[in-house]
């Protein structure tokens, strides 16, 4: 199970004071909600600035820091994990 859908069983678990045995019970009415759920990211979408080496060797730009392109990579990843798009 992925990270969106489980943070979504969590919210609807929450909100609608459900266990998971309720949520088996209910299968219908918690995919359409999941539906709606993924719709709701699916419209979202971030863009990260990537960090841009300058035009001299040894230059870099504003903000770039020693494994910073690392970082980069592992903020994607984890946004995209949560079920959200990131801008390319």
């Amino acid at each position: 199970m992925d990270e969106s859908r489980k943070q979504f069983e969590e919210w609807f678990k929450n909100k609608y004071h459900v266990s998971s045995d309720v949520m088996n019970i209910m299968h219908i009415k918690v995919e359409i909600a999941w539906e709606a759920w993924q719709a709701s990211r699916a419209a979202i979408e971030i863009e990260l600035q990537k960090p841009k080496k300058g035009p001299l060797p040894g230059d870099y730009h504003i903000g770039y820091d020693s494994g910073a392109e690392s970082q980069y990579e592992c903020d994607v990843e984890a946004i995209r994990a949560a079920g959200v798009k990131v801008k390319e």
